[in-house]
């Protein structure tokens, strides 16, 4: 059996698909696993790597909520340096118009060769728990000893149920 897409969403997921910005996800993404290209920072002998996990639904808090984490390792001349993440968590479809639904915006130290875990939203801050379609944003940069450089990037775009 056969099945057609009308002609222009075809056309529409050819083009994406084309072009790169299609991603077919399996029943199980969503998770915790990493979601999008590594961002990467640096300032003066030191380089970060930050990847945004996809949202999901946490596993730690007792309420229903949805988030995603930031992994960010940092390696380099000094035995530590001040990072800042700020997160988006935008609720909206694949391609078109994103809302954003929560923000943090997070500072820690982290030792030369260790990671660090950063939020998104901060258990402090607006929490989400309606079902649909999420992607996180982040920013990120060294602060400390020295500021260097801000890069962003973003999670996939995933469902979460």
């Amino acid at each position: 059996m056969s099945y057609r897409l009308p002609y222009r969403i075809g056309v529409v997921l050819a083009a994406a698909a084309s072009a790169g910005a299609l991603t077919v996800l399996p029943a199980s993404a969503g998770g915790q696993e990493p979601g999008g290209p590594t961002v990467r920072f640096t300032a003066g002998g030191a380089a970060c790597e930050a990847t945004p996990n996809n949202p999901h639904w946490s596993s730690g808090a007792s309420d229903r909520r949805i988030l995603f984490k930031t992994r960010v390792t940092c390696t380099g001349t000094y035995p530590s340096v001040t990072v800042r993440i700020q997160g988006s968590l935008q609720r909206g479809p694949f391609i078109g118009p994103k809302l954003v639904v929560a923000t943090s915006d997070q500072t820690q130290v982290i030792k030369s060769g260790k990671a660090a875990t950063f939020y998104t939203p901060l258990a402090a801050g607006r929490q989400v728990s309606t079902p649909g379609m999420y992607t996180g944003y982040i920013k990120g940069q060294i602060t400390a000893p020295v500021p260097g450089n801000i890069d962003g990037g973003h999670s996939k775009t995933v469902e979460v149920k």
